[in-house]
């Protein structure tokens, strides 16, 4: 895989990213409740949003590992890390730990994309202690979160043969029903509880920025691999406009969207 091509619109549009993303991170770490000389994994960091409050949370007598399967944005997390961070390139399910090397593990977003969801589950019920917690955010149905269904919907109207993908496999999707999430969890030796909740994305800027970020990644992941002319291009960039106008007020942009918060033990 080409990494870096991969990651250049994330690059790019991670900082509009993590302000949006702030409601969700407050139910994350309110989820983990991390405590002063803790030893914690965060499971998919990306470009690191939530290390440096991983790693105040755990003081300097405790230790957060970040893990990520692509290099780019480990090297961005990088420049964020402080003194008790570490950062680690892999696969984050199939990483070979050291058994009960953590108390606690954090992932927002980031589990929904195992090739194995039995391994990868039972590989971090090895990494943590035994009581060791998992706090994770995973996003409802798409139907429950315009973030995705308005870039979807725009497609299917204004592109044919855009693929849809395995709604079971590796995808943000994958766990909007909580229940799959539930018994992967239970299996592996997490006695997990899972709660919904509305939260409001809060990208920054007005409509025009929110659009320009989703045609970098939202669109730009759908269609990639598909010859799309710039006439077609532009129509759906109009139509995002105007779809994503309808929650704009006074120049403030604010998208509803729902996500499960897990919070789990190991047995």
């Amino acid at each position: 895989m080409d990494w870096d091509e991969m990651a250049r619109p994330w690059l790019e549009a991670a900082p509009d990213l993590e302000t949006s993303f702030q409601d969700v991170y407050t139910l994350l770490f309110a989820a983990a409740n991390l405590k002063a000389g803790e030893s914690i994994l965060d499971v998919g960091c990306g470009t690191g949003p939530t290390l440096p409050t991983a790693s105040k949370a755990v003081g300097t007598s405790g230790h957060v590992m970040g893990i990520d399967v692509a290099p780019p944005l480990v090297a961005r997390a990088a420049e964020r890390a402080l003194d008790n961070v570490d950062l680690l390139i892999g696969d984050a399910g199939s990483h070979i730990y050291t058994p009960g090397a953590f108390d606690a593990i954090i992932a927002n977003f980031g589990i929904m994309f195992f090739n194995d969801n039995d391994a990868a589950f039972q590989n971090l019920h090895k990494s943590v202690r035994t009581g060791g917690r998992i706090a994770a955010t995973v996003w409802a149905s798409p139907a429950e979160n315009p973030w995705f269904s308005v870039p979807r919907r725009i497609l299917d109207e204004t592109v044919e043969g855009v693929p849809r993908p395995d709604p079971t496999g590796p995808g943000p999707m994958r766990f909007a029903d909580p229940s799959i999430l539930a018994g992967y969890l239970d299996k592996a030796g997490w006695n997990a509880d899972i709660q919904t909740h509305d939260v409001l994305l809060r990208p920054p800027g007005t409509t025009k920025r929110v659009v320009d970020l989703h045609m970098k990644v939202t669109f730009g992941m759908m269609l990639a691999g598909l010859d799309v002319g710039k006439e077609e291009l532009n129509r759906i960039k109009q139509a995002a406009t105007e779809a994503f106008t309808e929650y704009e007020d006074e120049g403030v942009i604010r998208v509803p969207a729902k996500i499960h918060v897990v919070s789990a033990t190991a047995r």
